[in-house]
């Protein structure tokens, strides 16, 4: 865990620091649900497909439901650059939010919407963490932090 980083440390008031960066958040939602839409097509291509009278797919939802939320704080840490945990966590909140909140508008049923929403925040923070750890994105951060040192 010598190379790990949880949290970069900046500077305020540097040019183009920000404490949140929102279009990360936007891009880790979007990422969370381009994953739970593929694997809902998918599923779906399967019930046309066979023919079975009966489909549990209830396990595999929230499965695909807790995996899209990593995805998602993944692919907002690694937007962010800095801070993963804190904008893969929001990543992972909002989307529990919006899928309890389209759970209750639909009439289905919602295991417990306290322990889903905690659970998909701190997967969405974990996915942050690895996400700001890619290799692709400690380059950039890298080569970001030389190019701005030089004035």
């Amino acid at each position: 865990m010598g190379r790990l980083t949880f949290v970069q440390w900046h500077k305020h008031g540097v040019k183009g620091d920000r404490p949140f960066k929102r279009g990360a958040v936007g891009t880790g939602l979007v990422q969370a649900f381009s994953v739970t839409l593929s694997v809902f097509l998918m599923m779906g291509f399967v019930v046309v497909v066979t023919n079975q009278p009966v489909y549990h797919f209830s396990p595999a939802v929230l499965l695909t439901i807790l995996v899209s939320a990593a995805v998602g704080g993944m692919g907002a840490g690694a937007a962010a650059g800095i801070r993963g945990w804190q904008h893969g966590g929001m990543t992972g909140l909002i989307y529990g939010m919006l899928f309890v909140a389209a759970g209750a508008l639909t009439g289905l049923p919602v295991l417990d919407p306290v322990l889903i929403n905690l659970a998909m925040a701190v997967l969405g923070a974990v996915g942050g963490v690895i996400g700001v750890n890619l290799p692709a994105v400690r380059k950039r951060a890298v080569r970001r932090r030389y190019l701005s040192s030089r004035k």
